[in-house]
């Protein structure tokens, strides 16, 4: 009896080295994110290129022109309409594993869209108040931690969370920038 236990445990460590060393020799990955699509008609691409030592690099790229997000800008819940987003990041792999890991991530950011304001206009001793739009751009930085997992060699499911903020033009932009998203990609 220890026999076999000894030989399922040297076949499942065998096995689980296999996938491994399978993983490790994919270089690349890229990703979407089903969560922003769902829940903000927001597109939302990355690709990461793994480097030695567990880290990584990648950029993410969002697009949003929802519906929804531009009728409250239209109506005047919010004061700024978040159009793109470029998201260049470092990671750092926390766990030893290739295919089940948490990581930290260092982000910066490169966003902008659009601005509403209230202005008043002086017009031959009358006053009059009128909305203002304009775009922004603004740079900022932040951090994540997130989990990814592997199935098949080759399919990562990834969940995210993090913030940042923005620096340039605060006046008009968003303060906060955030990343949170379940990704669902292919490593090759």
């Amino acid at each position: 009896m220890k026999k076999i236990l000894i030989a399922l445990l040297l076949l499942t460590s065998y096995a689980n080295a296999q996938e491994e060393s399978a993983i490790s020799s994919k270089k690349n990955e890229f990703r979407i994110d089903v969560l922003s699509a769902v829940l903000s008609s927001k597109i939302s691409l990355s690709y990461e290129r793994f480097l030695e030592n567990d880290f990584s690099v990648g950029i993410n790229i969002n697009y949003s022109d929802s519906k929804k997000l531009t009728e409250d800008f239209e109506d005047g819940y919010t004061n700024n309409l978040a159009k793109y987003e470029f998201n260049p990041y470092v990671r750092y792999a926390l766990s030893k594993s290739k295919t089940r890991y948490y990581f930290a991530e260092v982000f910066g950011s490169y966003n902008g869209g659009d601005f509403k304001e209230i202005i008043r206009e002086e017009n031959g001793g009358t006053a009059i108040y009128t909305t203002k739009i304009s775009n922004y751009t603004d740079f900022g930085a932040g951090a994540c931690l997130g989990y990814k997992m592997y199935f098949n060699d080759s399919f990562a499911l990834e969940l995210l969370v993090g913030f940042g903020y923005n620096f340039a033009n605060t006046d008009k932009s968003p303060d906060k920038i955030s990343r949170v998203g379940i990704n669902l990609g292919y490593r090759f």
